[in-house]
């Protein structure tokens, strides 16, 4: 192995591990951020969710800290939660992936932010079924700035950059793509919610979503709205009816039919496939179709 590639495999872990140590804020903004009395930076260090106690630093090392401690607490010797671990994996391995496709250029930052912002709001949804618009919001105006700094056809596609390019010029153009999949997600979702209400008479789907959505064709273009809905309803179905064959036979209050399960964490898994793979996908797509 030369020492090219020495060079590039560094970077990879470097990169994996500023992705692990990331993980660990996000689990830190996970519990934080959606309970009353705590902030961000109020107070200073992690702390253990059952005894309170201060953690220390050679505690809180992404990953190998849970596994050294056996996944329970030094203090109080209470289990700790897999999910820690988990979205530290998680927020590595899509810092890596990012880095991969985009290399140190501004868009990689932009998506980085976006990644990570899903990241939280599906475990926060998952967790306690609230979307916090703290993150929401700031993440859709950034979506628009990506498309002003970084202009891409993807957000608008091929036939409608070709003609609006020329004539608006490359910025206009991209964020035009960006506005109409913010406009189109939250619309979709928000016209969708009243529909239901109006014909079962209570919400089937939670405030959060559309916004929620809105976001995300901010960042990826109005062309990912309607494949997002598509795949996530999709897992989401698939999600529920696993999930009530395994709770066959419990008793009826226990059974996950009689539980209402977040759509965000559906949003967001298929907008993580939409990022990596939507474009190749619609290639193929419109290479049959026109075929």
């Amino acid at each position: 192995m030369d020492r090219q590639a020495i060079a590039a495999y560094a970077v990879y872990i470097l990169i994996f591990a500023f992705g692990l140590s990331v993980g660990s804020f996000l689990n830190v903004v996970i519990y934080r951020l959606p309970r009353e009395g705590l902030g961000l930076a109020r107070p200073r260090r992690s702390f253990c969710p059952v005894c309170r106690s201060p953690i220390r630093w050679f505690d809180n090392l992404p990953v190998f800290s849970w596994l050294l401690l056996r996944a329970r607490c030094r203090d109080c010797g209470q289990p700790i939660a897999a999910r820690y671990p988990l979205v530290e994996l998680a927020a590595g391995l899509l810092v890596l992936l990012l880095f991969r496709r985009y290399g140190f250029s501004p868009v990689f930052f932009f998506y980085f932010y976006f990644a990570m912002c899903l990241l939280a709001i599906a475990l926060i949804d998952l967790e306690l079924m609230v979307i916090p618009m703290a993150l929401v919001y700031p993440a859709a105006a950034l979506g628009l700035v990506c498309a002003l700094v970084e202009p891409s056809a993807s957000l608008s596609g091929a036939w409608l950059w070709n003609l609006a390019a020329p004539t608006l010029g490359d910025r206009a153009a991209s964020l035009a793509g960006a506005l109409a999949g913010l406009a189109s997600g939250w619309a979709v979702l928000k016209l969708t919610s009243a529909a239901y209400l109006a014909a079962r008479g209570h919400a089937g789907m939670g405030d959060g979503d559309p916004p929620l959505l809105g976001m995300i064709g901010a960042f990826l273009g109005w062309r990912a709205v309607p494949l997002v809905v598509l795949w996530s309803t999709l897992i989401g179905l698939a999600s529920a009816l696993i999930l009530m064959a395994l709770s066959r036979g419990k008793p009826r209050q226990e059974s996950w039919g009689q539980k209402a399960l977040p759509f965000g964490p559906f949003l967001v898994l298929a907008a993580f496939i939409y990022l990596f793979f939507g474009q190749s996908f619609l290639t193929w797509y419109w290479a049959i179709f026109l075929f």
